[in-house]
């Protein structure tokens, strides 16, 4: 008994004799994916890291498994072969088309070096698309921006929100055009009802060379005309040369209001089953606390250890009854985690408050 195959985080010990190590099959997407009846060109891909000597695939809706193989044509109207073939470590396929009867798993059989191995992606297909409303990009609270000038060397945190569709959209930034990647937070998504609300954070130091350039989220959705919309903010500095020293500006505060204890709010992307969480798995979990002056602080402990990793920025907005902060922490969970507590304490200067979320997780 010498291998483990990783199947989406989930482990599955396997007797295989002659084998020298274990194989490690990788799905794209990873382990789920939900998709909308009647969307396109959905592709499903199996990679392992080393040559394969076959693939057969078993696709919901079709009638048996086959080889996928860009030297084969596949056996079923409306698949394509997709991936860079067996000699890379590659097997997929692409859907033309979604249709109800692709609900269920995919499954991949790869052959190395005689042994197989198998990864699965379970289909979800939803009903009919709803598109979400039209993406927005908000402002922190805290940053200065007035008459939408930013002044240069300020850090800016913004957000880009897409609200109430369905499945939820894929956010992604850009700057004149140039996708962005570094400063770009965890999407972190909400489910209610058939409808997905998505969000993502991105921060950025303001530089001289920013001036008259764009900020872009772009919201993708199925149903969307042309399958994306996008929201701009343009970048305006106030002052680009001074030689001035800046003035220490104190924040205008009036009585001290103590905040709502906080509230933990897992994201609806995190593979759960039964209130347990998958191990391997990334939980996204989100601290708010509502309607403090000045805004709360938040730590993160698991159990009587501080986390430091996987936190996004705090998120500040504020209204007439306060200051309403979020942050994000995405945590990989380990299977020594279950039983633990993650807290999320927020401070203040009218005392603290903490919100307890118990971590189970499962294989």
């Amino acid at each position: 008994m010498c291998s483990r195959v990783w199947l989406s985080g989930l482990v599955v010990f396997g007797a295989v004799l002659a084998c020298s190590h274990a194989i490690q099959v990788v799905t794209e997407p990873a382990g789920q994916v939900t998709v909308a009846e009647g969307q396109q060109n959905v592709n499903l891909l199996c990679l392992v890291e080393e040559p394969v000597d076959f693939c057969i695939v078993k696709v919901p809706g079709a009638p048996a498994p086959f080889a996928a193989s860009d030297k084969l044509p596949a056996p079923v109207e409306g698949i394509r072969f997709y991936g860079l073939g067996w000699s890379k470590g590659s097997c997929g396929i692409t859907i033309d088309t979604i249709k109800a009867s692709h609900d269920g798993p995919f499954e991949c059989t790869v052959s190395v070096r005689g042994q197989t191995y198998k990864g699965q992606i379970d289909i979800t297909v939803s009903g009919e698309a709803v598109a979400p409303e039209p993406p927005k990009i908000e402002l922190a609270s805290n940053v200065d921006s007035n008459n939408g000038e930013f002044e240069f060397g300020k850090k800016v945190t913004m957000r880009c929100v897409s609200r109430n569709g369905w499945p939820g959209a894929k956010l992604s930034w850009y700057l004149d055009g140039v996708q962005l990647s570094d400063d770009v937070g965890a999407e972190f998504a909400e489910t209610f009802n058939r409808r997905t609300t998505v969000q993502q954070t991105y921060r950025r130091a303001i530089a001289v060379e920013d001036n008259r350039k764009q900020v872009t989220c772009r919201a993708e959705h199925p149903a969307y005309p042309g399958g994306f919309m996008e929201t701009s903010l343009p970048i305006k500095l106030r002052k680009v040369y001074t030689n001035d020293k800046p003035v220490a500006q104190k924040e205008d505060l009036k009585e001290l209001v103590k905040p709502r204890p906080p509230q933990l709010t897992v994201s609806s992307d995190v593979e759960q089953r039964n209130g347990a969480f998958k191990a391997g798995s990334n939980l996204v979990v989100q601290c708010v606390s509502k309607d403090g002056n000045p805004p709360a602080g938040f730590l993160w402990f698991l159990n009587d250890q501080l986390i430091y990793e996987g936190l996004s920025a705090p998120f500040v907005s504020r209204n007439f009854r306060g200051n309403t902060v979020q942050q994000t922490l995405m945590y990989q969970l380990k299977p020594s985690d279950h039983g633990k507590n993650l807290i999320c304490k927020a401070r203040h200067p009218e005392g603290s408050e903490e919100t307890r979320l118990k971590i189970n997780t499962y294989n």
